[in-house]
């Protein structure tokens, strides 16, 4: 297991990040997420035999009806 926290942009309240946690936990390899206090940033814990970091950014970018933007 591999822990990453990703820089996330567009976090703004509690419903976004019931939304990314929902959105995440659907993804096969993800076992644990978490949004920061500040809602800067969001830390997954995940396999990555089953699922690569691209494909986490994918999933969080295109939440639907959402616009969360990964910083690099």
């Amino acid at each position: 297991m591999k822990e990453q926290v990703f820089a996330v942009d567009g976090i703004m309240c509690p419903k976004c990040v019931k939304k990314i946690t929902e959105v995440l936990l659907q993804q096969d390899g993800i076992s644990q997420v978490e949004v920061s206090d500040d809602y800067q940033s969001v830390t997954i814990l995940f396999d990555e035999q089953r699922i690569i970091t691209d494909t986490i950014k994918d999933s969080i970018e295109t939440i639907e009806g959402k616009a969360f933007k990964i910083i690099t």
